[in-house]
């Protein structure tokens, strides 16, 4: 079975994004960007390969995310929509609700385990 870099990077976005609880709580003088850049390292290295669902497949996974997730990747453009699919349920959640400045360090990173599009 051939596993990709790609795959392995991802998984480690996951990871931060389970880790955000403590992080947050650690209180330790961290800065807020480094605790994003840890949440965005841990959730991809143990989010699963990118899935391919069918728009009707997205919408019911969507039905299970809550209301503010949802909103969340309404909002995002369509390139970070097809990213934010590569993550787990539970990591959807938990960066939908970083700060916004969190997000986008966290988002730097997951986007930059992505080849860019050209």
């Amino acid at each position: 079975m051939h596993i990709s870099s790609k795959t392995f990077a991802l998984a480690g976005a996951a990871m931060a994004l389970a880790m955000t609880p403590a992080i947050a709580g650690a209180q330790d003088g961290a800065t807020p960007d480094g605790a994003a850049q840890d949440t965005a390292a841990s959730m991809l290295q143990t989010a699963p390969a990118p899935q391919t669902l069918t728009p009707a497949d997205q919408e019911q996974a969507m039905l299970a995310w809550p209301p503010a997730t949802q909103e969340y990747y309404k909002a995002l453009t369509a390139e970070r929509q097809q990213m934010f699919w590569a993550l787990t349920d539970k990591d959807k959640v938990r960066l939908s609700a970083l700060p916004e400045q969190q997000r986008e360090t966290a988002w730097a990173q997951i986007e930059a385990q992505f080849p860019p599009r050209g």
